[in-house]
């Protein structure tokens, strides 16, 4: 148990060598969620756009790869921020921060992402509240999560550290947060033959 505890916290927040090989290591885990996430997203040149709990910076390059956007990453580990940051090189910006230690002005994105990071957010939809606050009208986030039947069965998810998801609990946090109930939708897809992942695409 201390072993999955440990990787837990990694998850959570990666530092170290450890943090290093685990933000690698999700990276390719997470190759077909965040393609499938940014086909829901729909980047489009000239947009600004959020990744919160960007990680490695993965998903920041490849919203690149796809449009000619203004990209900005977070996350609240140093090594994740300073590898995103590496990997951009330049073309886009990364900040230290969380949903919750953010400092943008209101309304100032058209677009978020969120990706495997709700796991780690109060249930009562404070932080993804703020979140949407910095959308303009009309601005769209898709969130991804993977099917908490899946997780379950991990030892790592008992440490503590995540919150699980089915589709009604992903439909109602972002609820929570002030989203209007007909501008979100809750999407499941299959990402391996056991494992289903919940898509969510909210408008402000």
């Amino acid at each position: 148990m201390a072993l999955a505890t440990a990787f837990a916290g990694q998850l959570a927040r990666p530092h170290g060598a450890a943090g290093r090989f685990v933000g690698l290591a999700m990276d390719l885990a997470n190759r077909k969620p965040t393609r499938l996430a940014l086909d829901l997203l729909d980047p489009r040149a000239g947009e600004k756009i959020l990744d919160v709990g960007c990680g490695t910076g993965a998903a920041l390059a490849a919203l690149r790869q796809r449009a000619n956007a203004k990209v900005i990453g977070i996350d609240p580990s140093d090594l994740m921020a300073r590898m995103a940051a590496a990997r951009l090189a330049g073309a886009g910006t990364v900040h230290r921060a969380s949903l919750e230690t953010m400092d943008f002005p209101e309304a100032s994105f058209d677009a978020a992402l969120l990706l495997n990071m709700l796991y780690f957010c109060d249930a009562d939809g404070i932080a993804l509240a703020r979140l949407r606050r910095i959308l303009k009208p009309g601005g769209r986030v898709v969130a991804y999560v993977t099917h908490r039947d899946a997780m379950r069965s991990w030892s790592f998810t008992r440490a503590g550290f995540h919150r699980l998801y089915d589709e009604s609990a992903l439909f109602d946090i972002f609820v929570a947060a002030g989203f209007a109930r007909e501008g979100i939708s809750v999407q499941a897809k299959p990402i391996t033959k056991s494992v289903t992942g919940l898509f969510a695409i909210a408008t402000r």
